[in-house]
């Protein structure tokens, strides 16, 4: 059986490796900037969900995700480094 290389999802998931890696040689990385580039992540990833839907769905149907409505309110868990 054949399956489908999924590549939007392949391309989120090597962004999340080079953030990781990222952080990984640099600790002392800003959460700024950490911040900054998963936003920009999260955004790549909406945008090719809603350029999905625009080619699978009619453009009258609303486009319907689910968001975290005030991320300033996270609260900040301690990181763990897996081994």
């Amino acid at each position: 059986m054949h399956k489908e290389i999924d590549f939007p999802t392949i391309a989120i998931i090597n962004d999340l490796d080079a953030l990781i890696a990222e952080i990984d040689a640099n600790p002392q990385l800003s959460p700024w900037v950490v911040r900054l580039v998963l936003k920009t992540i999260k955004d790549k990833a909406r945008n090719m969900v809603n350029e999905n839907l625009v080619s699978t769905v009619s453009l009258a149907q609303p486009v319907h995700l689910e968001v975290i409505p005030n991320s300033s309110h996270i609260t900040k868990s301690p990181t763990r480094v897996l081994p």
